[in-house]
């Protein structure tokens, strides 16, 4: 059973400016706690209590908000770097151990969480099947319930569904996913998702698609997400 997270929060969030001058938009509040407080409830809910953030922007305000029960780790190129990057600060955390990573913006249903530790799969992604895709969209191509290909390249006429942005890697896994990144870095390429690199493993190593079966989540990028996931996602989960 995994017990260990990282939450990546270095981000800005510039599309929720100015609600994002002071904190990373994963402390914006969507109901009584913020995102990444509902985040951390879900994960020690489901038993997951070693929790890591990748902290960045208003570092000091995160802190200070979630408090010392967490591990930190400072991503202090947030500035020019994507969640990759960040995940790779991050890597003496998990120890040859595995781990769920979690990008800091995704309000979801807890049950979803506790599907995909459940899930005899060693490595998996929360996939949503039913989402609406477009250009936007971090998609995905399976093959017998595996992942084949994920971008926000692929044509939405050819996905087949929507990373949701929580990933359960193995020990292995994650350390493969750790040597991409870091090759990643000694090439100076600095602004690829996690999905890259499971893109980059799909050939080698099996990562299965976890449906959501059609339960609520959003990932909070804009104004009208911010406002859906008040009005309609979180009323659903709670």
């Amino acid at each position: 059973m995994i017990n260990k997270a990282i939450i990546l929060a270095a981000g800005r969030g510039g599309r929720l400016h100015p609600l994002t001058i002071d904190r990373p938009k994963g402390l914006i509040k969507v109901g009584d706690l913020s995102i990444i407080e509902y985040q951390i409830k879900f994960l020690r809910d489901a038993g997951v209590d070693k929790i890591a953030v990748v902290i960045g922007h208003c570092a000091e305000f995160v802190k200070a908000t979630l408090g010392d029960s967490l591990t930190y780790f400072y991503n202090e190129n947030y500035k020019h770097t994507n969640s990759l990057y960040s995940l790779w600060t991050a890597r003496e955390f998990v120890q040859d151990e595995g781990v769920l990573v979690l990008n800091s913006d995704v309000l979801f249903h807890p049950q979803m969480l506790r599907n995909l530790l459940q899930h005899p799969a060693e490595n998996a992604l929360l996939i949503d099947f039913k989402a609406e895709l477009g250009e936007e969209e971090m998609k995905v191509i399976t093959q017998n319930s595996i992942i084949k290909h994920i971008s926000k390249n692929i044509p939405p006429s050819e996905a087949e569904g929507e990373n949701v942005g929580i990933v359960k890697l193995s020990k292995d896994g994650a350390r493969a996913v750790f040597d991409v990144a870091g090759q990643c870095i000694k090439n100076e390429e600095w602004n690829f998702w996690v999905p890259y690199a499971v893109d980059m493993l799909a050939q080698k190593i099996n990562f299965y698609a976890v449906s959501t079966e059609g339960l609520p989540w959003i990932e909070i990028d804009y104004f009208h997400d911010l406002e859906r996931a008040r009005t309609t996602i979180l009323p659903a989960i709670l």
